[in-house]
């Protein structure tokens, strides 16, 4: 074989595979050729890119000839914006949606029925929390959608405080916190206070304030709604225990005094000094650094009740479910599933700091070391029930303000939330 023959050869075979490369590229493992189809995703993650690289990968490894598109919603009118553009016909193929708004929405929700792409809820079980499976599964075991991270209520600290009033660890339990708070708060020659020890006890101007109530809630042994016959169970002894803790913060006469409506939002006021505690999400983290970078700040697991054998913590989170309208609905499936497996769900939660929502990631290293008091509480973390849905911020709002302003006894406010929760709870009359 000559010089020539020789170049002509090792060119041709050079050809032969990139075009069986460039072939095979179209074709999945079994060789069946990858199907192509077109879907867009709405979420309230302002971060495209992200979304962007995570649809790479997934176009890359699974689905050559896919072509997904993410786009970012302001999260102010996102709920509205969706409503109208399903409505019309001409909504998105898949959607966030976040735990509070699934029972709303579930009548816009295509499930995945079990048995189906391999998905069966014991397989779902093994790899999620329980709040979540219970919140994403319907009564046929059908999947509603797919979990992205799942945030916990957590106790940020000023440690500068704390050092300098010789505390040496944020407080375990609520009666630590109150003792510590008593310790933090500084009041003005008026008898106003100049410092929070701890910003809680009203509604208007606390982050999560009915979150921080329900969780109070169920760690007095208490619940919200019965879930065996969608009834409220608001009015309960508990409840008022509950409600009588959380305001005694914003009442003068308790010592726990350390709070009121005076003071700016409750993040903020962490963020610029004039609070030493708050109650937030991990998610709240980059608002408060955004603000204060200079904030010599940690974060301690959500104080429990003393004595309590059982730990009891808040939790909430975003699914991505799939539209009605949709007609890639297997397609779309394959993505949404794809999304729950560890590495990817590992990679997205470490991009937006939050807490995973995968078990076998709970004893993973967080990208950030505050985030280690969130990932420690997920598995014993509940969520607000499904079944009230958005209402329910309303409503224990009302309550906290009506105990917390004393235009009501303590009881009557508890009793007028459960009337409010059980008229939110019945279903609607049949036309």
């Amino acid at each position: 074989m000559n010089k020539f023959q020789l170049v002509f050869s090792i060119a041709l075979v050079v050809i032969i595979a990139l075009a069986v490369i460039l072939l095979l590229r179209g074709f999945g493992d079994d060789g069946t050729k990858a199907p192509e189809f077109e879907i867009t995703v709405w979420g309230t993650d302002p971060d495209e890119t992200r979304w962007r690289s995570l649809i790479n990968t997934y176009t890359k490894e699974q689905s050559p000839n896919a072509k997904i598109e993410y786009v970012p919603k302001d999260p102010r009118t996102y709920e509205a914006e969706l409503l109208n553009a399903l409505a019309s016909g001409a909504g998105p193929d898949a959607f966030f949606l976040s735990n509070t708004l699934l029972a709303k929405h579930r009548d816009k929700v295509q499930p995945l029925q079990e048995q189906s792409l391999g998905y069966t809820k014991q397989s779902l079980k093994a790899a999620f929390p329980d709040a979540v499976v219970d919140a994403v599964t319907g009564p046929d075991n059908e999947l509603l959608g797919t979990p992205l991270y799942f945030d916990t209520l957590a106790l940020f600290y000023n440690r500068d405080y704390l050092n300098t009033a010789n505390i040496p660890l944020p407080p375990a339990t609520w009666d630590e916190l109150v003792n510590q708070s008593r310790a933090l708060t500084r009041y003005a020659e008026t008898g106003a206070i100049r410092r929070s020890g701890v910003a809680m006890g009203s509604s208007g101007n606390v982050a999560h304030a009915h979150e921080i109530m329900a969780l109070l809630i169920y760690q007095s042994g208490g619940d919200i709604v019965n879930s065996a016959n969608r009834a409220s169970a608001l009015n309960s002894p508990e409840t008022e225990t509950a409600l009588g803790f959380y305001t005694a913060f914003v009442d003068p006469t308790k010592r726990s005094f350390s709070w009121n409506a005076l003071f700016p939002p409750s993040i903020d006021a962490f963020s610029t000094g004039d609070a030493a505690f708050v109650l937030g999400y991990a998610a709240d983290a980059e608002r408060i650094t955004a603000l204060n970078p200079q904030l010599n700040f940690d974060v301690a697991p959500v104080p429990q009740p003393t004595g309590a054998n059982i730990r009891i913590n808040m939790g909430r989170f975003d699914i991505i479910a799939l539209s009605r309208l949709t007609k890639e609905a297997n397609n779309a499936w394959h993505f949404l599933l794809w999304l729950q497996e560890r590495d990817v769900q590992k990679r997205y939660a470490d991009a937006r700091a939050l807490p995973p929502a995968r078990r076998d990631l709970i004893a993973s290293q967080p990208p950030r070391e505050y985030l280690a008091a969130f990932y420690g509480q997920i598995l014993s973390a509940r969520t607000l029930p499904v079944e009230a849905g958005d209402s329910l911020a309303r409503i224990l709002g009302d309550m906290i303000d009506s105990a917390a302003t004393r235009q009501t006894e303590l009881a009557q406010a508890v009793q007028r939330a459960h009337r409010q929760l059980a008229e939110a709870l019945r279903p609607p009359d049949n036309p």
